[in-house]
């Protein structure tokens, strides 16, 4: 991944950024939904106020406070008069895939995901949990079964989900984290699925030490034969907590769940 930071002439500012629309400068929150990128069909920036007429966080960056930027390859930001000719200057940093520019100390920050697109997942902080009663499976196409599951990945090619086919009544299959994270907020986001008659809870919790897990989030029931978008759930994290996502078998074999895309942002959510 390419990640820019630049600067321009006083006299010159960006304005308008190809492929996206304008944002007035009161928005603190823009999607991009169209762009060259190598993953994705969207992606959620969040922008300081006044974020795209500031040289300090070009706009076709994914800028949060002006300090964590990732970039849409293939985007062209252009000064007004001129647009054919009046390119913004700027010069490359290059970041590892999925990691941040920290802007003012010129480093790159780290960003978790796991896409399933590989097995082993190096970028993963997510493994199957040995406190649950049955694991998660990794699948590409359709589930196993009619009438429930996706058909597909929401990104890419390969998801997680829960088979239902042969599991009881009310047991779990749990992700837990394997990283140890800094004592402040990050902010979690996925992709689900959850379609059929009998399909019961996805969950999301965390667990300080031997402390009893707190939920976070949760949805029930059938939803769908839908990919939904958890935009941002905020977490609270130290050393000593962890990230649980569980699924709950429900009464028959049309319920499975799926998950695909986890990423976690080293900040809290807009």
């Amino acid at each position: 991944m390419l990640v820019f930071s630049g600067f321009l002439p006083l006299t010159k500012t960006c304005v308008q950024f190809d492929l996206t629309r304008e944002v007035s400068v009161s928005d603190t929150f823009q999607v991009l939904s169209t762009h060259y990128g190598a993953s994705g069909e969207e992606l959620y920036g969040v922008c300081a106020r006044g974020c795209t007429i500031d040289i300090r966080c070009n706009a076709f960056d994914i800028c949060k406070d002006q300090l964590l930027c990732r970039t849409i390859r293939g985007w062209t930001p252009v000064t007004p008069g001129n647009v054919s000719a009046g390119v913004c200057q700027r010069f490359q940093m290059k970041c590892q895939e999925g990691d941040f520019l920290d802007r003012p100390n010129g480093t790159c920050l780290s960003h978790y995901y796991c896409d399933f697109e590989n097995d082993p997942e190096p970028s993963c902080f997510l493994s199957e949990s040995l406190a649950d009663q049955f694991d998660w499976t990794r699948l590409t196409g359709s589930t196993l079964s009619i009438d429930t599951g996706p058909t597909s990945a929401a990104r890419g090619l390969y998801y997680k989900y829960i088979e239902t086919s042969d599991i009881m009544l009310g047991e779990k299959a749990i992700l837990e984290s394997v990283r140890t994270f800094q004592d402040k907020t990050y902010c979690l986001t996925m992709y689900y699925h959850m379609y059929g008659d009998t399909t019961n809870t996805l969950t999301v919790r965390t667990q300080k030490g031997n402390n009893a897990a707190i939920d976070r989030w949760q949805r029930a029931g059938d939803h769908g034969n839908a990919w939904y978008r958890l935009s941002g759930l905020s977490l609270p994290l130290d050393p000593d907590t962890k990230i649980l996502i569980e699924a709950t078998k429900g009464s028959s074999f049309t319920g499975d769940i799926a998950i695909d895309y986890v990423e976690l942002w080293p900040f809290a959510c807009p």
